[in-house]
Protein backbone atom coordinates (compact mmCIF):
# COMPACT_ATOMS: atom_id res chain seq x y z
CA UNK A 1 0.00 0.00 0.00
CA UNK A 2 2.69 2.34 0.96
CA UNK A 3 4.29 2.30 -2.72
CA UNK A 4 0.97 3.41 -4.38
CA UNK A 5 0.03 5.77 -1.66
CA UNK A 6 3.83 7.10 -2.62
CA UNK A 7 2.92 7.27 -6.08
CA UNK A 8 -0.21 8.52 -5.72
CA UNK A 9 1.12 11.70 -3.67
CA UNK A 10 4.03 12.60 -5.90
CA UNK A 11 0.74 12.49 -8.92
CA UNK A 12 -1.06 14.96 -6.43
CA UNK A 13 1.70 17.50 -6.36
CA UNK A 14 2.51 16.70 -9.92
CA UNK A 15 -1.05 17.92 -10.60
CA UNK A 16 -0.99 20.72 -8.78
CA UNK A 17 2.12 22.47 -9.70
CA UNK A 18 1.08 22.15 -12.93
CA UNK A 19 -2.18 23.74 -12.97
CA UNK A 20 -4.26 20.84 -13.41
CA UNK A 21 -6.69 21.42 -10.30
CA UNK A 22 -9.09 19.03 -11.38
CA UNK A 23 -6.93 16.07 -11.44
CA UNK A 24 -5.53 16.69 -8.32
CA UNK A 25 -9.05 16.81 -6.73
CA UNK A 26 -9.94 13.66 -8.09
CA UNK A 27 -7.02 12.16 -5.75
CA UNK A 28 -8.84 13.53 -3.01
CA UNK A 29 -11.08 11.76 -0.59
CA UNK A 30 -14.52 13.93 -0.51
CA UNK A 31 -13.45 14.78 3.65
CA UNK A 32 -10.29 15.81 2.67
CA UNK A 33 -9.15 18.37 4.67
CA UNK A 34 -5.27 20.39 3.45
CA UNK A 35 -4.07 22.45 5.96
CA UNK A 36 -1.37 25.07 5.97
CA UNK A 37 0.13 25.26 9.28
CA UNK A 38 0.77 28.98 10.64
CA UNK A 39 -1.39 31.56 12.45
CA UNK A 40 -4.01 32.91 9.99
CA UNK A 41 -3.47 36.04 11.53
CA UNK A 42 -0.37 36.60 10.46
CA UNK A 43 -0.18 34.38 7.33
CA UNK A 44 -3.05 34.54 4.99
CA UNK A 45 -2.55 31.30 3.52
CA UNK A 46 -2.38 29.28 7.01
CA UNK A 47 -5.42 27.34 7.89
CA UNK A 48 -7.56 24.16 6.87
CA UNK A 49 -9.17 24.13 3.75
CA UNK A 50 -11.42 21.23 2.26
CA UNK A 51 -11.53 19.94 -1.14
CA UNK A 52 -13.98 22.33 -2.52
CA UNK A 53 -12.06 25.28 -1.29
CA UNK A 54 -8.23 24.17 -2.42
CA UNK A 55 -8.99 26.44 -5.48
CA UNK A 56 -9.24 29.33 -2.68
CA UNK A 57 -5.72 28.49 -1.51
CA UNK A 58 -4.35 28.21 -5.18
CA UNK A 59 -6.34 31.46 -6.27
CA UNK A 60 -3.89 33.11 -2.91
CA UNK A 61 -0.57 31.88 -4.52
CA UNK A 62 -1.56 32.50 -8.00
CA UNK A 63 -1.24 36.63 -7.59
CA UNK A 64 2.08 36.10 -5.66
CA UNK A 65 4.08 34.52 -8.35
CA UNK A 66 2.75 35.21 -11.70
CA UNK A 67 5.25 32.95 -13.66
CA UNK A 68 4.80 30.08 -11.16
CA UNK A 69 7.00 27.86 -8.96
CA UNK A 70 9.79 25.57 -9.59
CA UNK A 71 9.65 22.86 -7.10
CA UNK A 72 11.89 20.07 -6.30
CA UNK A 73 11.04 16.91 -4.80
CA UNK A 74 14.06 15.44 -2.75
CA UNK A 75 12.55 12.50 -0.85
CA UNK A 76 9.30 10.75 0.08
CA UNK A 77 9.19 8.58 2.59
CA UNK A 78 6.41 6.31 3.14
CA UNK A 79 4.74 4.29 6.34
CA UNK A 80 1.43 2.54 6.75
CA UNK A 81 -0.97 5.21 5.29
CA UNK A 82 1.57 8.06 5.38
CA UNK A 83 3.98 9.82 2.82
CA UNK A 84 5.75 12.60 3.86
CA UNK A 85 6.91 14.21 0.55
CA UNK A 86 9.99 16.69 1.14
CA UNK A 87 11.22 19.03 -1.31
CA UNK A 88 12.35 22.77 -1.88
CA UNK A 89 10.32 25.29 -4.15
CA UNK A 90 12.02 28.71 -6.25
CA UNK A 91 9.69 31.21 -7.53
CA UNK A 92 9.85 35.26 -8.65
CA UNK A 93 7.49 36.59 -6.56
CA UNK A 94 5.15 39.42 -8.19
CA UNK A 95 7.39 42.03 -6.03
CA UNK A 96 10.66 40.79 -8.02
CA UNK A 97 12.03 39.38 -4.86
CA UNK A 98 13.47 35.77 -4.82
CA UNK A 99 11.25 33.38 -3.13
CA UNK A 100 13.10 29.85 -1.54
CA UNK A 101 11.51 28.02 0.54
CA UNK A 102 11.83 24.09 1.90
CA UNK A 103 8.90 22.14 2.43
CA UNK A 104 7.41 19.06 4.06
CA UNK A 105 3.87 17.65 3.38
CA UNK A 106 2.76 14.69 5.21
CA UNK A 107 -0.32 13.27 3.72
CA UNK A 108 -2.76 10.14 4.83
CA UNK A 109 -4.06 8.16 2.82
CA UNK A 110 -7.79 5.94 3.28
CA UNK A 111 -8.42 3.81 0.40
CA UNK A 112 -5.98 4.94 -1.91
CA UNK A 113 -7.25 8.29 -1.73
CA UNK A 114 -5.39 11.60 0.17
CA UNK A 115 -7.51 12.23 3.21
CA UNK A 116 -5.39 14.71 4.87
CA UNK A 117 -2.46 17.15 3.84
CA UNK A 118 -0.52 18.89 5.89
CA UNK A 119 1.60 21.62 4.66
CA UNK A 120 5.60 22.58 6.41
CA UNK A 121 6.74 25.09 5.36
CA UNK A 122 8.63 28.62 6.55
CA UNK A 123 5.53 30.65 7.15
CA UNK A 124 7.40 34.05 7.83
CA UNK A 125 9.72 34.04 4.77
CA UNK A 126 6.32 33.28 2.36
CA UNK A 127 5.11 35.88 3.97
CA UNK A 128 7.44 37.70 3.73
CA UNK A 129 8.05 37.44 0.15
CA UNK A 130 4.85 36.90 -1.01
CA UNK A 131 2.48 38.62 0.85
CA UNK A 132 4.23 41.93 2.11
CA UNK A 133 4.86 44.85 0.29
Amino acid sequence: MSATNKETALAFFEHLYAGRLDDALSLLAPQAVYTVLGRPEDFPMAGKYGKDQLGDLLGLIGPTVPHGVNPTITSTIAEGDNVAVIGHVEAVAASGRNYANNFVFVLAFSDDLIVRVDEYIDTQHANDVLFSN
